[in-house]
């Protein structure tokens, strides 16, 4: 019974390590939430797009959009420090750490839900893969996050604040369904999301492989 009880144990804590060297250590206490899918109807300066995300609790993002003239754009991040861009459904390439910072910055349900899950934190703030900090605004009633502000992880002199608005409920959690970003002061990009689903029993995330 011992030796089956510290097999357990160390086999856990084999896990656990997995988890701290790709980045995806467990952030949330929640057990009922795991993984968050959605789509959007998106609107930018040059034109309308679409977008596809996923995000879970132990910090996998996948990002996908689709623009009329340009090959879709398919990544995958594994916690902070593993990303990887895909085509055809095979790797097509390793990302840049900027790169995975754009990706997760996207993960916009999952940061409305707990930004913890999505953004490093320290002291009470919050921190991007670059190690750039993060401002988060809360609704003082409903503690809810209105906005949030990046640092353009390809230029370190732009912000991009970011709007939630449109709440609904989505099974027992309350969710934003309308975004609106503001990058650099002047250019609005517009998300509209539906098919929004927790816990999506066909999700399966993309190994690395």
């Amino acid at each position: 019974m011992f030796l089956s009880n510290h097999l357990e144990t160390m086999a856990h804590l084999k896990y656990l390590l997995f988890l701290l060297l790709i980045g995806c250590t467990p952030k949330s206490q929640n057990t009922n939430l795991y993984a968050i899918t959605s789509k959007a109807k998106c609107k930018g300066p040059s034109g309308e797009y679409h977008t596809t995300l996923h995000a879970t609790v132990d910090g996998y993002t996948r990002f996908i959009q689709n623009h009329p003239n340009r090959d879709t754009y398919d990544a995958i991040c594994y916690g902070d420090t593993l990303g990887f861009a895909l085509a055809s459904d095979t790797i097509a390439r390793w990302t840049e750490r900027a790169e995975r910072a754009v990706g997760k910055g996207h993960s916009f349900h999952m940061i409305a839900y707990q930004p913890n899950l999505v953004f490093n934190s320290s002291k009470g703030k919050y921190f991007d893969v670059l190690e750039n900090e993060v401002k988060v605004e809360f609704d003082s009633n409903t503690n809810q996050v209105r906005s949030f502000r990046l640092t353009n992880p390809f230029d370190s002199l732009e912000h991009i604040d970011i709007f939630f608005s449109n709440w609904e409920q989505v099974q027992d959690i309350v969710l934003p369904m309308s975004v609106k970003i503001i990058q650099g002061g002047k250019d609005e990009f517009f998300f509209e999301f539906y098919d929004v689903k927790i816990n999506d029993p066909e999700f399966l995330k993309v190994p690395v492989h």
